[in-house]
């Protein structure tokens, strides 16, 4: 059977759900199916363009009426944004929109649209405090406007001008009370267009060495290094079988000695919080920016790198990854010290011992909301909440409870949430404490110039 941990990184710019979901229910039918014979299905709309007349919404959440008719909107601006409850960047821009909602009010309307369900939207309205203000119409089931406005990462916005025409295909970032009110005054060059153009790999693609002159290179030890590449998603691979193969492509350097030293180790995983830097420039190794400006600064110089391994079984490929990172970044010194840090530590309750899994077969589901596993080790869902839901966590969650057999645990809590995953492992037996305690700290510093070429 062969092993493959595929990673995608969505948290600077997140997939539309029906590219994620092949098999979702909510496939949307054609514009012309659903609104008549005004275009063919494979029409799309641009800036200048019309919208079509006659557009209306008979799901929506949070408004009055039985129907929201884009018609009603005639002689306001309009902001379009399609967003979904599973990418977190998109959730994050709603309160944004409805504080422009509100300061515009009776100038500029904004209309969040999503594929998704009534369940599951309400479902994320529910569980994230910082949408309790948000008051905006929600449209549902509104895959037919992506045949209008046809986007690869959200959350993604379309303007429109009194009309109905399309002003502005922008990010979130160009969505500031600034520039709305440029926009209002008659500046339509404020906004940058934003272009979703996207090369897909398959998994098994060879990054540098794939030619279909020579089907079958028979390669037994490769290792390439990249600048940016234009137009590929930043991605992340490892695989396992008769040859190791680690493949990353478009990824800050940081997360590449990430990976280097945190390995395939359960419990020393690398994040952000067990990371100390030393001599680096601001966004030398990482950058904070989301959206059109994360696109932007990977663009700019030697910010994010691309890196490939070919190695045989008898060879640690992390070990060949760190010689290579030493050799291809002369000027950067890497470590692993003990040092005394502040974590969240999942212990058991005392005067409790938890049982061993009653369960024959191993299985593991975990989403915002909750957690379902059987005959499972419990690092395993460790290591999932520290690289997934507490990546900018000011502190590692560790395990301390000493428990190191397969366990089965059932949660229901919001992952992302300190106090409800403390409540729900209290449920069970578990607890989460704050603790200081001495743990694996990666170092890396900067020795001398960087000596890397910008192609």
């Amino acid at each position: 059977m062969k092993k493959l941990i595929l990673i995608c990184l969505l948290g600077y710019l997140c997939l539309p759900i029906s590219t994620i979901y092949a098999n979702n229910k909510v496939a949307s039918p054609t514009v012309e199916e659903e609104w008549g014979a005004f275009s063919t299905s494979s029409d799309t709309l641009t800036i200048g363009d019309q919208i079509p007349s006659g557009i209306e919404f008979s799901e929506v959440l949070q408004f009055d009426s039985d129907k929201l008719r884009l018609d009603d909107y005639r002689g306001k601006y309009v902001i379009l944004e399609f967003w979904a409850p599973t990418c977190t960047a998109s959730i994050a821009s709603l309160p944004k929109m409805e504080n422009l909602s509100q300061e515009f009010r009776d100038q500029i309307a904004v209309i969040p649209m999503t594929i998704f369900e009534e369940e599951r939207v309400s479902e994320v309205f529910a569980g994230y405090e910082s949408l309790d203000g948000v008051d905006l119409p929600i449209v549902l089931h509104a895959g037919k406007m992506r045949e209008l406005f046809p986007h690869s990462t959200i959350p993604h916005f379309v303007v429109l001008d009194p009309e109905g025409k399309v002003l502005a295909i922008t990010g979130v970032e160009d969505l500031t009370s600034g520039n709305l009110k440029k926009m209002l005054l008659g500046d339509t060059e404020v906004f940058r267009y934003k272009e979703d153009r996207k090369i897909l790999l398959g998994r098994y693609d060879k990054l540098i060495s794939e030619s279909p002159q020579i089907p079958s290179k028979n390669i037994w030890f490769q290792s390439a290094l990249t600048g940016y590449i234009p137009d590929v998603p930043a991605s992340m691979i490892q695989e396992y079988e008769d040859l190791s193969h680690i493949r990353i492509v478009n990824m800050p350097l940081i997360r590449h000695y990430q990976l280097a030293f945190s390995e395939r180790d359960l419990v020393d995983y690398y994040g952000r919080n067990r990371i100390q830097t030393i001599g680096f420039e601001a966004e030398e190794l990482f950058t904070k920016k989301t959206g059109m400006d994360y696109l932007d600064w990977k663009e700019q110089g030697n910010h994010v790198f691309g890196y490939e391994l070919i190695a045989p079984p008898s060879q640690n490929p992390y070990a060949l990854m760190r010689e290579d990172l030493n050799r291809y970044f002369p000027h950067i010194k890497a470590s692993v010290k003990k040092e005394k840090r502040k974590v969240y530590a999942i212990v058991q309750q005392e005067g409790t011992n938890y049982p061993k899994a009653q369960e024959v077969e191993s299985s593991y589901q975990a989403g915002s909301f909750g957690l379902s596993m059987q005959n499972y080790p419990l690092q395993g869902f460790v290591y999932h909440l520290n690289f997934y839901f507490y990546q900018r966590s000011e502190f590692p969650i560790l395990n301390l409870t000493g428990i190191d057999y397969p366990i089965d645990l059932e949660l229901e809590a919001q992952l992302s949430s300190i106090s409800s995953l403390k409540q729900a492992l209290r449920q069970v037996g578990l607890d989460l404490l704050e603790k200081e305690v001495e743990i694996n700290v990666l170092v890396l510093e900067k020795i001398g110039d960087a000596k890397v070429l910008a192609l």
